[in-house]
């Protein structure tokens, strides 16, 4: 009777709810509350009122030190960064911008922002950008490559980057879900000509919104700067080398900027406790029939937040979904073309539609873009074939011992359940 699955009436695994998954939120605590309070105490919530004790100023200093790239920027959210960063590394109309199929819709959105358009590309099993697709989508109007680190997986960057270079192509890394990974012993971000962050109430740290951007190059980040703030060439001109251009209001607020500071002090617990989850979970269930663990490009550099299970088609991925749900588990299928989720391209739809918010159709009839370029759900099928068979564990610091000895338990129960 133990071994009868929920589904069909018997004994869930799980008999109580799991911790939240949310990762950053689920560790504020009195600091966080009282860095919030002291920055509210001291009526200085704008960045620029007192330079010397601005929290958005201490949080760049801390990405800096720890992706090692001499410029950081604090911006309002991860889409500002990715929009100011694109600016940065000098793509605009006219310019297409190579991005994966699998990716929140903001990556293809800032590339539309700036007059460019996002091309888009196959992934392979490690859930990011294949490097293989890459060149097949290269044309004349390429301007940048947007490797984005999913599910704080870290892309298989030697590739992309060789790529990159051979073509002479810019590289702007969406590092919005692995804030804290890393690949080969270098920190995600700092690997392309700029990376992005989010500070998004879903993500590894969160300042409620916020976001940063990163880069070794001075030009990038001045230009990225003047485009974050419409007066930033203002407000220190004295070390501006960058002809002024107009921008736009990216600009973190103090509040952001002091939660986000204690947020960061807590990265490495947080994902020093989702590794060893995840490394848990997958030794438990590594080698059970009908299931196919991902292998990440650095198992090592990925934050551990997630593990995923591949199945031979996508009717059994939906299967094995639903019935470990039944057990309590945490458990869901990444497209099963019953929910439009905007991390999957073909629910894009201003993107699959040509859509616009301008009168005229920009950026989409400028002339400068290559008229012919279309979109379609079935564009990339290696893509969906690799979402449709994916069944992905969520993982949190919130998780006990027992919470990953439960996942164990409930995979091994479905898993050879139905291999009977």
């Amino acid at each position: 009777m133990g071994d009868q699955l929920a589904i069909h009436g018997g004994e869930p695994v799980a008999k109580e709810p799991f911790p939240s998954t949310n990762l950053g939120p689920s560790a504020i605590g009195d600091e966080e509350i009282q860095a919030v309070t002291d920055v509210l105490r001291s009526r200085n919530v704008f960045r620029f009122t007192n330079r010397e004790q601005s929290r958005c100023a201490e949080l760049e200093r801390l990405f800096s030190r720890m992706t090692g790239c001499p410029y950081a920027l604090a911006v309002g959210g991860g889409t500002g960064a990715l929009i100011a960063g694109l600016v940065g590394i000098g793509v605009g109309e006219g310019d297409e911008v190579i991005v994966p199929g699998y990716t929140y819709i903001a990556s293809a959105s800032a590339a539309l922002i700036v007059g460019a358009l996002p091309v888009i590309a196959e992934i392979d099993e490690t859930l990011t950008l294949d490097p293989n697709d890459i060149e097949r989508n290269i044309t004349s109007r390429t301007r940048a490559i947007m490797p984005v680190h999913m599910r704080g997986i870290p892309c298989d960057m030697d590739p992309i980057l060789r790529i990159a270079r051979a073509h002479g192509l810019k590289v702007i890394e969406d590092t919005s879900q692995a804030c804290g990974g890393s690949y080969k012993g270098r920190r995600l971000g700092a690997l392309g000509d700029a990376g992005t962050f989010s500070f998004q109430q879903s993500k590894v740290m969160t300042a409620g919104e916020g976001g940063m951007l990163v880069t070794h190059d001075r030009h990038v980040f001045e230009r990225a700067a003047i485009r974050h703030d419409s007066a930033m060439c203002y407000w220190d001109p004295e070390n501006t080398t960058v002809q002024p251009f107009p921008g736009e209001n990216f600009r973190m607020n103090e509040l952001e900027g002091a939660l986000g500071c204690v947020q960061f002090a807590r990265v490495e617990t947080i994902l020093a406790r989702t590794r060893a989850l995840q490394q848990r979970i997958r030794e438990g269930i590594d080698g059970l029939p009908g299931i196919t663990l991902h292998q990440p490009p650095d198992p090592e550099g990925d934050c551990g937040i997630t593990l995923t299970m591949f199945f031979a088609t996508s009717d059994k991925a939906r299967e094995f979904a639903e019935i470990i749900r039944a057990e309590g588990i945490p458990a869901g299928s990444m497209y099963d073309q019953g929910i439009p989720d905007r991390h999957v391209y073909c629910y894009w739809e201003y993107v699959m539609q040509k859509l616009s918010g301008d009168r005229h159709g920009w950026p989409w009839t400028s002339p400068r873009h290559d008229q012919n370029r279309t979109y379609s759900a079935d564009m990339c099928p290696r893509t969906l074939d690799i979402l449709g068979r994916a069944v992905v564990l969520p993982i949190s610091q919130t998780f006990e011992d027992r919470h990953a000895e439960m996942m164990v338990e409930g995979v091994r129960k479905v898993a050879m359940a139905l291999a009977t």
